[in-house]
C-alpha cells in the first residue's frame, strides 16, 4: 500500500485494498475475563496500536447486536462507522490493530465481512471466577447505560425470575456458545486461550504476539514484569445509588452448594470444552 501522511489524504485505491487486505485482531470474551491484562501487555509492543473498548466502546449496542442478528447491513454498518478511522490510522502507521472489547462479540459476523483476514482471539475463563467479579462490578443489577446495553434473554419473564448468579451464568454461556458458533467456520483465524494459563505461562504471551502477526517477543525479564501487575480490579469510590459495585465477594470454591448449582445449571457443558470443572 502506498503510504499516506494523513487519513484525509488517502485514495479510494487505498480504502478498496485496506478492507480485503488489512488484518485487524479482535479479542473475545464474556468480560471480566481478561481484556484489560491483554490490553496493558499488548500497550508494549511498538507494531501494535491495542485499545481495550476504544471509544465509542457500543455499551448500548450489545443487546441490540445480540438479538438482531438478520439485520446484518445495519449491524455492519454500526461497526464500521463506530471504528473505520481508527482501524486507517494503524494502517498508516504500519501498526496492527487490535481491540479487546466484549461490546464487539456479537459483530464477529459483520467484522469479518467487512475485514476478510480479520483473526480473533478467543479469552476464557473460569465461568465461577467470572460470575464473582462480575457480581463485585454489580453487572445485572445497576441501573446504568451500561447495564441498559448488557446483553439478557428476550424472555423478559424468565430474566427476571432468575437470580443474578443465574443472570451471568447464561451470560457466560451464550457469550462463549456464540462465539463457538462463529469460530466452527473459521478455525484457523482463531486463538484460543485461558485467562489462568496466559497470566501464569510466559509462553503463551508471546504465542499470542505470533498470531497477532507482530515481529516482537518479549524477554523473560519483561514478561515477569507484565504478570506481576494487577490490571482492571474492581475500586469501590463514591458511587451513586444506582450503582451495586462489591469491594468483596467470596471466591467460587467458597460458594455455597445452592449457588454452585444454580450456576451449573447453565454453565456446565459449555465449561466441559475448556476443561473447567463446575
Amino acid at each position: 500500500m502506498h503510504s499516506f501522511l494523513h487519513i484525509h489524504h488517502i485514495s479510494t485505491s487505498y480504502l478498496s485494498n485496506f478492507y480485503t487486505s488489512y488484518q485487524p485482531v479482535f479479542v473475545l470474551n464474556t468480560g471480566r475475563s481478561g481484556s484489560a491484562f491483554v490490553n496493558n501487555l499488548l500497550q508494549n509492543i511498538h507494531d501494535i496500536k491495542s485499545y481495550h473498548e476504544a471509544s465509542p466502546n457500543m455499551f448500548l449496542q450489545s443487546n441490540y447486536a445480540y438479538h438482531n442478528q438478520e439485520k446484518k447491513e445495519v449491524l455492519q454498518k454500526m461497526f464500521e462507522v463506530a471504528r473505520i478511522e481508527l482501524m486507517l490510522e494503524a494502517s498508516l502507521k504500519k501498526k496492527i490493530y487490535v481491540e479487546s472489547n466484549q461490546c464487539l462479540v456479537f459483530f464477529i459476523y459483520q467484522i469479518k465481512r467487512l475485514f476478510p483476514k480479520a483473526k480473533f482471539i478467543h479469552l476464557t475463563r473460569h465461568p465461577g471466577d467470572f460470575v464473582t467479579s462480575a457480581i463485585k462490578k454489580g453487572w445485572h443489577k445497576n441501573d446504568s447505560v451500561w447495564e441498559y446495553g448488557r446483553v439478557k434473554m428476550e424472555d423478559e419473564k424468565r430474566w427476571m425470575g432468575l437470580s443474578q448468579i443465574e443472570r451471568l451464568g447464561w451470560v457466560w454461556k451464550e457469550t462463549h456458545s456464540y462465539i463457538e458458533d462463529f469460530k466452527s467456520l473459521y478455525p484457523k483465524d482463531f486463538l484460543t486461550l485461558k485467562l489462568e494459563d496466559i497470566t501464569t505461562e510466559a509462553s503463551k504471551i508471546n504465542t499470542l504476539l505470533k498470531f497477532i502477526g507482530s515481529e516482537n517477543r518479549l524477554d523473560e525479564k519483561k514478561l515477569a514484569s507484565i504478570l506481576q501487575k494487577k490490571i482492571n480490579e474492581v475500586k469501590i469510590s463514591e458511587e451513586p445509588k444506582n450503582m451495586y459495585k462489591l469491594a468483596t465477594y467470596p471466591n467460587y470454591l467458597n460458594w455455597s452448594d445452592s449457588e454452585k448449582v444454580q450456576l451449573k445449571n447453565f454453565v456446565s457443558e459449555t465449561a466441559s470444552l475448556y476443561q473447567y470443572i463446575v
